[in-house]
């Protein structure tokens, strides 16, 4: 687990798996108003899914860094495939 919480979940605003549960932890707004503390992007979909996954996540207290960390590497391949079809 500890090899995940440093990785960064959303490139917009250079934040660690860590910092967005720490964001996501102390905050009780609802997941658009929340993300925006973690993207700092108003339009930000490039990391929708994982930290949507990670929001529930944080909810439920039940934290499963493997997944955010399958869910983060298949948004890079998804945005490296996107970049070569242009």
């Amino acid at each position: 687990m500890k090899e995940f919480e440093d990785k960064i979940i959303c490139e917009c605003g250079d934040k660690s798996i860590k910092q967005a549960i720490e964001i996501f932890s102390s905050s009780s707004l609802p997941y658009k108003k929340a993300k925006k503390l973690v993207t700092q992007c108003e339009h930000a979909a490039c990391c929708r899914v994982p930290l949507m996954r990670l929001f529930d996540m944080v909810r439920s207290g039940k934290i499963d860094y493997h997944e955010i960390n399958l869910l983060i590497e298949q948004t890079d391949i998804k945005k490296c495939n996107d970049q070569e079809n242009v």
